[in-house]
């Protein structure tokens, strides 16, 4: 398994970008077409040199984003059986779902670990 450095603000800028996407997923139904077009084209916009901007965890994500399309395009075309399109749903809620849950708790992790840093003192410097 791979270690998050939280202290590295690379990997939280991708960690935010996935909740960001989640979060307009789970509130769609409240959000007018119009809404929704602008933020997915936001989504879709590549950042500059994303080679070296975007985290590993954003391309995991968008690819499994991706994934999840083409998935979803083979059960509307009937390639799947309704059985398996439904298992796959059921998956894909657990794993968002479990997403959610190990961001908060990363985020709550960090927390701790900045209380129990001793507070630094800074002096006034003359020159």
């Amino acid at each position: 398994m791979m270690k998050l450095d939280t202290a590295n603000r690379h990997d939280w800028q991708g960690f935010t970008r996935i909740l960001e996407v989640m979060s307009f997923l789970d509130e769609i139904e409240n959000n007018s077409s119009d809404d929704i077009q602008e933020k997915i084209e936001g989504f879709c916009e590549l950042p500059p040199n994303p080679s070296q901007t975007m985290s590993m965890e954003e391309v995991v994500f968008w690819a499994g984003v991706a994934t999840g399309m083409e998935y979803w395009r083979h059960a509307e075309e009937e390639t799947l059986d309704p059985a398996n399109a439904e298992k796959m749903l059921v998956f894909s809620s657990i794993f968002a779902h479990s997403m959610k849950n190990a961001i908060v708790d990363l985020a709550l992790g960090d927390l701790e670990g900045e209380e129990k840093k001793p507070l630094q003192r800074f002096g006034s410097i003359v020159r």
